[in-house]
């Protein structure tokens, strides 16, 4: 279609007479068309962005949802620690220069039974080397002194090959 095609339009009023013709191009018709299709859209979507910024509002409502959930599952995990430890005589105290608790480093699973024979396991750990206490092998035991005071000097005899 090129740009010179004309169109005339007479239009009548209510009284039945008739306006003055108008001309119109091919340009000026195919801009009125694309005018009135735009607005049609617009009619027809108008609230599209109301909608659109709904549905992105329940996106961040679902992702906090989520986040909560998270959070609550970790929050009973550490709870569930917490008693478990306390049941067992497990220190929760982080060292003097910020080192993690016992539970910290001990009490590692994420459900009850895991979490309670951990505890178990450690509880008997702790038990067995309070029952023993400090062990200080050959305390009390003399070396005889003399016996190693030969074997020196005959090694170093050895060693620089002197035989006095």
């Amino acid at each position: 279609m090129s740009d010179t095609t004309t169109t005339d339009v007479t239009e009548t009023t209510e009284g039945g007479e008739q306006k003055q013709e108008q001309t119109f191009t091919q340009a000026d018709i195919d801009k009125i068309v694309r005018d009135r299709l735009a607005q049609q859209a617009k009619n027809k979507f108008g609230d599209y962005d109301d909608l659109k910024s709904q549905v992105e509002g329940a996106k961040t409502l679902e992702q906090q949802f989520s986040d909560m959930k998270n959070e609550l599952a970790a929050t009973k995990t550490q709870a569930l620690r917490a008693r478990i430890a306390a049941d067992h005589g497990i220190s929760t105290k982080k060292g003097p220069n910020g080192e993690p608790s016992d539970a910290d480093l001990f009490l590692t699973g994420s459900d009850e039974a895991t979490l309670e024979a951990q505890a178990k396991r450690l509880a008997e750990r702790e038990a067995d080397r309070k029952k023993n206490g400090n062990v200080a092998r050959r305390e009390g035991t003399t070396t005889n002194t003399e016996k190693a005071s030969n074997n020196m000097r005959d090694f170093t005899r050895q060693l620089f090959g002197s035989e006095d």
